[in-house]
C-alpha cells in the first residue's frame, strides 16, 4: 500500500485524502452538468454536495463508533485516529447525507426526485473513485485469498506471515464504476423522476451486501456469530424500500419533471 502520498516539510500527506478529495471534486463537477438536465439550479446542486458531504463524514464515523463500540469505549483516542485512515460506514454516512440534503432542498424549495436523480450518479463516480483512497490507505480489507490476484495489505494484521487476502476496496470500485455507467446512461432515458436514484439504491445495497461476504475487517460491526455485518443489514432495509417505492412512483409519473 502507499498511504502517504508525499510529503511538505513535516507534513505528510495521505493518499487517501487526496483520492477523496479528487473524488469529491469529480462529483461536484459532473453535478454542474447534470443539474441542468434535471430542470435544477447548478449552483445550489453544488452547495447542496457540500453540505451533504461534510454531514456524510460526519455520520460515516458515528456508524463506524456504533458499529464497534465496545472498541471506541476502551480507546476512544485511538479509535478516533485510526478511523481517519478511512471514510467510515458508509450507510452511515449516506443516511446522514440524506437527512441533510432533504432540510437543504425543502428549505430552498427544490424539487426531492430530480436533484436525487443528479446525486445518484455523481455519487457513484466518487465512490468509485474513492475507494481507490481505501486501497492504498490499506483500509476496508479482504478476507484471506488462494485466488492469483490476492494480494498482502502491509498493515493488516492477518498479511503479517505473506497470507493473501482480497483487495476489496478493488472490487467495490469496479461495482460502484458499473453502477455508474449505468446510472449515466439511464438518466438520459429515465422515464420518471427518482428512477435513477431509486435504481442506484437498490443496486447498490445488492452489490455491498453480497461484497461484505469478502471483507476481513470487523470494525464495521458485525452480528449473528460474525456472519452478517451492520452494513448488510441496512442494506437489506434499503433494498426492499428502494423496489418498494420504485413500484409506487412508476405509475404515478409520466415524465422526468414529474
Amino acid at each position: 500500500m502507499h498511504p502517504i502520498l508525499f510529503t511538505i516539510g513535516n507534513f505528510p500527506v495521505g493518499t487517501y485524502g487526496v483520492l477523496m478529495a479528487l473524488s469529491a471534486l469529480a462529483a461536484l463537477s459532473l453535478a454542474r452538468i447534470l443539474a441542468p438536465k434535471a430542470g435544477l439550479d447548478d449552483g445550489q446542486m453544488v452547495d447542496l454536495f457540500v453540505y451533504s458531504i461534510l454531514a456524510a463524514f460526519v455520520g460515516a464515523k458515528l456508524a463506524m463508533a456504533i458499529g464497534d463500540f465496545r472498541e471506541f469505549s476502551d480507546h476512544p483516542v485511538r479509535f478516533l485516529v485510526e478511523s481517519l485512515r478511512s471514510f467510515g460506514a458508509f450507510y452511515g454516512g449516506f443516511i446522514a447525507a440524506v437527512a441533510v440534503a432533504v432540510f437543504y432542498l425543502r428549505r430552498h424549495r427544490i424539487p426531492f426526485w430530480p436533484a436525487a436523480d443528479v446525486t445518484a450518479v455523481c455519487l457513484a463516480l466518487g465512490q468509485g473513485m474513492g475507494r481507490w483512497g481505501c486501497f492504498f490507505a490499506g483500509c476496508c480489507y479482504g478476507k484471506p485469498t488462494d485466488l492469483p490476484w490476492g494480494m498482502v495489505f502491509p498493515a493488516v494484521p492477518i498479511c503479517a506471515d505473506g497470507t493473501r487476502i482480497h483487495p476489496w476496496p478493488l472490487y467495490e470500485s469496479a461495482a460502484d464504476l458499473a453502477i455508474f455507467g449505468l446510472l449515466l446512461f439511464l438518466f438520459k432515458r429515465r422515464r420518471f423522476s427518482g428512477q435513477v436514484f431509486l435504481v442506484y439504491a437498490a443496486l447498490y445495497a445488492v452489490a455491498r451486501g453480497l461484497l461484505e461476504f469478502l471483507r476481513g475487517d470487523a470494525v464495521r460491526g458485525l452480528y449473528f456469530g460474525g456472519e452478517v455485518s451492520l452494513s448488510q443489514i441496512v442494506a437489506l432495509f434499503v433494498l426492499v424500500a428502494a423496489v418498494g417505492t420504485y413500484l409506487w412512483r412508476r405509475p404515478r409519473t409520466a415524465g422526468p419533471g414529474a
